[in-house]
């Protein structure tokens, strides 16, 4: 009975392998309102990756990706004291280290209003991707379709 059922488990993983992975969609649709609120007093926000093709995204209050908002979105940070930090670094290699506040980046379609407010007091914000062909982008309270912008990707891309 246990080899009929490891020859059984066998079959699956098989076939399941030969069929390759299932592509996930990274549509994000919102039917109604949005609103993204950060709050931050007196902290730190760190996003650190090493290692060769490092990347490092970073997103507060930010739309990523193929969205759509079918109403009013509404995007804020604040901020007092405290620092935000974003770092890629992969040595001899491409890094890449995109951070957002407040924004969207790739294909967002809102059909309404949109607010973006970022308000940093006494604070600092970082970007850093360190590394040959390495990439920093950081957008604050901003759009960014730019995808000569975004990192080399397979098909998918952005996720």
């Amino acid at each position: 009975m246990k080899t009929l059922a490891f020859i059984t488990l066998s079959v699956i993983a098989s076939a399941a392998m030969a069929t390759g992975p299932v592509p996930s969609t990274p549509d994000i649709t919102i039917t109604g309102n949005s609103t993204q609120s950060v709050s931050l007093t007196s902290v730190s926000v760190n996003n650190n990756s090493t290692g060769s093709k490092s990347e490092a995204f970073q997103n507060l209050a930010s739309n990523t990706g193929n969205v759509t908002i079918s109403g009013n979105s509404t995007q804020t940070v604040t901020g007092f004291g405290g620092n935000l930090t974003n770092t890629a670094s992969g040595s001899g290699s491409e890094a890449y280290a995109s951070q957002n506040l407040s924004s969207n980046v790739g294909e967002v379609t809102i059909i309404g209003n949109s607010s973006q407010f970022t308000s940093m007091i006494n604070s600092s914000v970082n970007n850093l991707s360190s590394g040959s062909n390495s990439k920093a982008v950081q957008n604050i309270a901003s759009n960014n379709a730019c995808f000569t912008c975004q990192p080399t990707k397979p098909a998918g891309w952005p996720y």
